[in-house]
Order: C-alpha cells, then structure tokens, then sequence
C-alpha cells in the first residue's frame, strides 16, 4: 500500500514533517493549545501529572535543552527545580507564550527545528522532549541530532508511542486493526499520524548510536482521548459509557488518586506492552551488554505478565503484596472508584482470563467484580436474542413499517425471569 508509512515516499515524509513542524504558527492556535493545557477536564491532569513527574525523575545535570518546548509544560517545572533550560521550538508563537508563562523565571528560548538544533556540539547535560516525537516519523536522525548537543554521559527523555503494544492489542497485520488504529499509520493523514516504536527497534538503535537504554517507561493506561490503550479499546476506549467515567478525574479527587496509584506503583513498571505511550530514557554512552540486559529484563517482564499471577511480578513493582492489598482496599471504598477499576478488570479477564488477583484485591471487590461480569454477559446473550429473533421473519415488515420494534424490551425482561432467572419483574 503506497499510502502507509512502512514503505514511504521521500517527498511523502518531508510533507508530513513540514506540516507536523508548521502546525503551530498562528498565534491564535497556540493561545488555544495554551488554554487546553491548564483546563482541568476527563484526565488531562493526571496526564500532565504522569509526563511531568517523569521528566523530573529522569532529568540529569544542570543544562537542560527542551526540544519543541512548546508553552513549557515541561520547561518550567525544570526551572523551578533549579536547573538551567534553554528551550527550542519551530513556533515563534509559542516561544511568545512560554515567556508570557515564565512570568520572568530565567528560560533561554530559541527557534529552531527538532532535526537541526541551534546549539554547540556538547552544550547540554540533559534533552528533554514532551509530546514531540509522537509525532514524527524521523525519530532516528532527530535522536542523532540530540544526541549531538549532549555531552559525554548525559542524557535524552522523551515519550512515544509503543509498537508492541499495538501488536499485542492487534497483531503486526494491519488489516485486522481497527480503522482508528490504521489511520494513525497513514502518512497522508497528517492530523492522525502516530510515531510508534518497539523495543527491539530501541535496542538496535541505540546500539548503533553509542547510546545506553535506561528505561522505556509505560504510562497512560486508560487516559482515553488521544491516548488510546488498544488492548482494552472494544471493551473501554470505544465506549462512551467509558468516556463519562473518565470526565470525573477533573472533579473527583478519589478517582485522580486511585488512577494515580495504579499508574504510579503498577504500571510504569511493566512494559511497553500494556499501554500506548512510554517514556524512553538514554543515556549519551555506549554499552551493549547495558542494552542486552534491558531487553531481557522486558522480556522477563513479558514472561511474567503471562504468568496471569500478580505475584509474578512482584520481583519489579515497588510494593510487597500486602502493601498494594491495603492500599487498593482504601482506594476501592468509593463507589465510582470500584466502578472504575471494575472496567479494567473486565478488559484483563477478557484479555488473560484467570488473572490471579488474589491477596491484592478483596475476596468481597473480587466476589462482587466475578458476579458483576455474569450478570454483563446474561444481558448481553439476552440482549443478542431480542434482537435477533425477528430477522428476516416476514411478518416483520407490515406497510412498510417494522412492526417488532419495541418488542425487544418485554421479550428481554422476559427472558432474565423466565430463561435466565436472575430478575424477579419488578422495577426499582
């Protein structure tokens, strides 16, 4: 297919890459962007939360460069940590609005492109990038080019989108993606475009580069958005029921915190086959054993998701099991929070049946989650046979008017008294 980003045109490339570097000229675009990023809505501040806190664990030295610093989201923060930052953007614009957001903090701004920086050969200690490479399709000669103004040692953040966990959602074969997935790889779909990596891809890179890999993060599990997690798409991402639960992150503190935690003490310890993003990590030096023993630690990882037992993994989270026990029962208290955490469970038993959570979670939260998944598949087996009980009947169509619609309500309420027994009549 001439049209995917596997087998490019040169001029195909360089027209994405020249619309995705002149997206944010307009000034009035950028006060937009600015305005978005500071709204608390659905999971936009756990989102900032999670990037924000990873880029200062990860952040090294004293001279920082941020690459397509964009309004400084990651920028400032590193400034008020007390490092020095010199922030780099194609935009003008935005440039503008980090320094109106700096409000005289000390930020050296500079316009410049990602792949051709306006700085000296070893000027920095640390590069660091939020949301840019996701979407580039050039991240190899742009890491080169970072990799030009880091000193000896130094360092390289940034986040991007995991191919494995693609083919672990869906398979290599594009034809069996679902069509939201696919267009992120048409390179004609400028809008769309995602830049997606997989290990394997890192780990010969980085080899090839002079660069050690220290960490290829994952993070956002279920921000939903732009920030889709393709193994639990069907059952959660594509539904607006889960939709309405994410818009309660902005407003409830409960949720934020249990969402944190889950992100925090589980997640960002696995790999980058369960979500859609990650934070990798570089070092400016060359170690290929360094780079041997990441991969097997992420195939060991791997290894031990498929064990489907939480106590698998214990030998790389932070926690003992009676500490992640206490504190999922504390954060389970509320309601909407075991709802939450219900669909997720729901997306990992469709996934791994017999996940053991055992010890972790409550026998009662597991006992309610077991029954609550029955009930869900007894309306759905119910729900299929009212509506499939006429098709293709010729008495269905009367005058040209469908004469069974509405009959599927009683013939449902019908069948969970009368079939399945699990409903009495009544109405609450």
């Amino acid at each position: 297919m001439n049209d995917r980003l596997e087998h490019p045109t040169e001029e195909g490339l360089s027209d994405l890459i020249r619309w995705k570097t002149d997206a944010w000229q307009d000034p009035h675009m950028v006060s937009w962007y600015s305005g978005r990023m500071v709204v608390s809505e659905s999971t936009n501040s756990l989102k900032n939360a999670l990037e924000v806190g990873a880029i200062r664990r990860f952040a090294s030295g004293r001279d920082v460069v941020d690459i397509g610093v964009g309004t400084g989201r990651a920028a400032l923060p590193l400034v008020a940590d007390g490092y020095r930052v010199t922030g780099i953007d194609s935009s003008q614009a935005m440039l503008d609005e980090t320094r109106r957001l700096a409000a005289g903090a000390p930020i050296a701004l500079k316009v410049g492109d990602l792949a051709a920086l306006p700085c000296e050969d070893n000027a920095f200690d640390c590069a660091v990038a939020l949301n840019v490479l996701v979407h580039f399709p050039n991240w190899r000669e742009s890491l080169l080019e970072w990799k030009r103004v880091v000193r000896a040692g130094g360092r390289m953040v940034f986040d991007i989108h995991s191919l494995d966990h693609v083919h672990a959602a869906y398979g290599s074969d594009e034809s069996r993606w679902p069509a939201a997935l696919e267009r992120t790889q048409t390179k004609g779909d400028f809008t769309h475009y995602m830049s997606r990596v997989s290990v394997d891809e890192l780990v010969e890179f980085a080899n090839g580069a002079g660069l050690t890999i220290v960490a290829a993060e994952p993070y956002g599990a279920f921000l939903g958005g732009g920030n889709v997690n393709w193994l639990s798409y069907a059952e959660l991402d594509a539904t607006h029921r889960w939709k309405r639960l994410l818009s309660w992150f902005a407003r409830d503190q409960a949720l934020f915190d249990l969402g944190n935690f889950l992100e925090d003490a589980i997640v960002r310890h696995l790999t980058p086959r369960v979500t859609g993003r990650m934070f990798v990590v570089l070092d400016n030096r060359p170690d290929r054993e360094a780079n041997a023993r990441f991969a097997a630690s992420v195939a060991a990882r791997d290894a031990a998701i498929d064990r489907r037992d939480f106590a698998a993994l214990l030998p790389w989270l932070p926690h003992t099991r009676e500490q992640y026990a206490a504190r999922i029962e504390s954060l389970l208290k509320p309601l909407r929070n075991r709802r939450f955490f219900f669909g997720l469970f729901k997306t990992l038993m469709t996934r791994m049946p017999g996940f053991d959570l055992r010890g972790v979670v409550a026998d009662e939260v597991l006992e309610q989650y077991i029954a609550w998944l029955e009930h869900e598949q007894i309306d759905e087996r119910a729900t299929r046979i009212a509506r499939g009980w006429a098709e293709g009947a010729p008495f269905r169509i009367k005058d040209g008017i469908d004469v069974t619609i509405g009959a599927e309500y009683d013939l449902v309420k019908a069948l969970l008294q009368n079939h399945f027994g699990i409903f009495d009549g009544g109405r609450q």
